[in-house]
């Protein structure tokens, strides 16, 4: 809801950290970044947009930023019912970021059991990436970036991800960022494939020194074992160490139906690529993976239709 475009980036960075965060608590299904932007800007009811992606509570809220200060605002609504039944505003300075976030998600899924009944949550649900907010402003203009996902826009990205971790050099979240770039461009084939992909296994490999729970981190180097080494054994270890360590990482869900329909193995393919499109149902690529476990599976009329 925030009206900045100049601090689009920011609002946007700031829901997918929060998404992100209410995504770990275990049994909590939360709709992915993805298909949850798809509604961003459009007037559509929130009956539909609840239909649309298979919940019942909506989170709504903005993001304004105006020099060292920020205003978030919060609210829950009951998707069948269209009824708003806990809402809040937080007014903070912008190096309290992280804390805010944290009570944000904390507070949000104290709401959510007294609406649902009893889930455990853990003490903090939000960890401070850096303890630079120019480095972390710059890790989410680099994500917002990204996120556009053409050359163009991914090499702009590059820039942002770069400044930030010359701010702070040991900002792991900036490095897999960078690392995903590198791997984009080259699977492209807009870098040279060596380059890429050597520059994205030392930055991930480097991430994971700092934070070695990085569902991420385990995905890029899933790829990189499949797509450049071509060892299955390798890739799917990782892959199922990436959704071990995040269950609601849609991208390792759908490698992994990925991976299993390629070895015959359909039920299995199935409840992971379920799993995808739970979490992100209006994502082009998880249904491009819908498409093809389809096709795998020699069901070509659906297939063409996913």
């Amino acid at each position: 809801m925030s009206a900045s475009e100049e601090n689009e980036y920011f609002s946007d960075g700031i829901t997918e950290e929060i998404i992100n965060a209410l995504a770990k608590i275990d049994g909590l299904k939360v709709t992915s970044r993805t298909s949850a932007f798809y509604f961003k800007g459009k007037n559509i009811p929130i009956t539909e947009i609840g239909k649309e992606l298979g919940v019942s509570i909506l989170l709504e809220g903005s993001v304004r930023l105006s020099g060292n200060a920020i205003r978030i605002t919060a609210q829950l609504i009951d998707a069948a019912e269209d009824f708003h039944f806990w809402s809040e505003t937080w007014d903070r300075k912008l190096e309290d970021v992280f804390e805010v976030q944290d009570e944000i998600s904390l507070l949000i899924a104290e709401r959510l059991r007294e609406h649902f009944g009893h889930f455990e949550i853990q003490d903090h649900l939000v960890e401070a990436s850096t303890q630079s907010v120019d480095a972390y402003k710059l890790f989410l203009k680099g994500r917002h970036t990204f996120n556009k996902w053409n050359p163009e826009d991914v090499k702009k990205s590059m820039a942002f991800y770069q400044q930030a971790l010359e701010i702070d050099p040991n900002h792991a979240e900036a490095m897999i960022g960078l690392a995903d770039a590198f791997s984009f461009l080259a699977t492209i084939a807009a870098i040279p494939y060596e380059e890429g992909w050597g520059k994205c296994a030392e930055l991930t490999n480097k991430a994971l020194s700092i934070d070695n729970e990085l569902p991420d981190a385990y995905y890029q180097l899933a790829n990189m074992a499949f797509f450049t080494r071509c060892s299955y054994r390798e890739a799917f270890e990782l892959a199922s160490k990436a959704v071990s360590l995040g269950p609601n990482h849609a991208d390792s869900q759908q490698f992994m139906a990925f991976l299993y329909i390629i070895a015959g193995k359909k039920v299995e393919a199935r409840n992971h690529l379920k799993n995808a499109l739970t979490i992100d149902p209006l994502s082009q690529e998880t249904q491009f993976y819908n498409g093809y476990v389809e096709y795998m599976s020699g069901n070509y009329s659906e297939s063409l239709i996913q």
